[in-house]
């Protein structure tokens, strides 16, 4: 019977991963059920899921999806967060600023597949850091248009130096009547 139930877990965990963009492995030390809540109501809220995992077959269906997790990152309480990219962010950025002050580290990013990069865990902790899509947008407009602006510039400054020079010839011209 147990074999029969690992067996409906990993499919159900394969199920889970497989058409994501964004999975996230989560060390849980020591949360409350409070905080646990918690952290699962600000999952939801930016449209990821969070669920707490058999760690063996979890290992073993994410190995299976092609997502081979480092083996260090199954240490302890473990849970998987899916969404699509943005959505996975941006509950990385709900975790990061709940638990910002935490010493203990009591929630941590222990590995994590991220729009096709697999990410150990120091790369992983990093994941609440990255821009989000309207970021990177913005950052993009602001180079673009940086450089159309200084070509604008440059462009516009050989008429204008002429027409500097022509009015200076002019105006030097007529002190010297």
């Amino acid at each position: 019977m147990a074999s029969v139930l690992n067996t409906w877990l990993a499919k159900e965990y394969i199920d889970l991963v497989g058409s994501q963009e964004g999975v996230v492995v989560l060390g849980l030390h020591g949360l409350t059920v409070k905080e646990t809540q918690q952290v699962r109501n600000a999952i939801r809220e930016a449209g990821a899921s969070l669920r707490v995992v058999k760690n063996r077959i979890a290992k073993t269906a994410l190995a299976e999806a092609g997502i081979g997790i480092d083996e260090s990152a199954w240490d302890g309480s473990c849970a998987i967060l899916v969404g699509d990219a943005e959505a996975t962010l941006g509950a990385s950025k709900a975790i990061r600023a709940m638990f910002k002050g935490d010493a203990a580290e009591r929630l941590r990013f222990q590995g994590a597949l991220l729009d096709g990069s697999l990410m150990d865990a120091a790369q992983a902790s990093l994941i609440p850091s990255m821009p989000d899509r309207q970021t990177l947008r913005g950052q993009l407009a602001t180079l673009l248009i940086g450089s159309a602006r200084q070509l604008a510039t440059l462009l516009s400054e050989v008429p204008a130096s002429t027409a500097r020079a022509i009015s200076a010839r002019v105006d030097g011209g007529e002190a010297d009547s």
